[in-house]
């Protein structure tokens, strides 16, 4: 991955379940898979489920993008919260999380927060989970409150 730039190890575009352009960047959303999944899991999931994220850490600490920067991911259920944010899906074993999934995905989140100028990463300023916009288990174990989310 190259963080200056927030180039992905790899690209697996998307051609639906996203809509073309956005209104801008207030925030970084974490989630979370529910399960290992690669980014070519997630492609796979996505071309049948309506929904999406900008990028895909693997377990492996890898670094995917589905759906361009430029472009709004249909990831958090909430039009309004869609077309401002982007969303990083982190791979997981249930409730365990890789080292080097949690290394690169916080190094994702701060490289995002530096290029569009949101400042340095503070949780419930400019990185929210999942949950704190729609009701629900997401970011699971990367929820604030846990040892997780606390090394991340």
């Amino acid at each position: 991955m190259d963080w200056e730039h927030l180039n992905a190890d790899v690209n697996m575009w998307l051609d639906k379940h996203y809509t073309p352009g956005r209104v801008g960047v207030q925030k970084v959303v974490v989630h979370y898979n529910m399960g290992d999944l690669t980014v070519g899991g997630c492609y796979s999931v996505w071309q049948t489920r309506a929904a999406s994220a900008h990028y895909q850490v693997e377990s492996s600490g890898r670094v995917g993008q589905l759906v361009h920067d430029r472009d709004t991911a249909w990831a958090v259920g909430n039009w309004w919260w869609n077309q401002r944010t982007i969303s990083v899906e982190h791979a997981n074993r249930g409730d365990w999380i890789t080292d080097e999934c949690l290394e690169s995905g916080a190094h994702l989140v701060a490289a995002i927060c530096r290029a569009y100028k949101l400042g340095r990463p503070q949780w419930g300023v400019n990185v929210c989970g999942h949950s704190d916009i729609s009701s629900t288990d997401c970011p699971g174990p990367l929820r604030e409150g846990t040892s997780y989310h606390d090394r991340y």
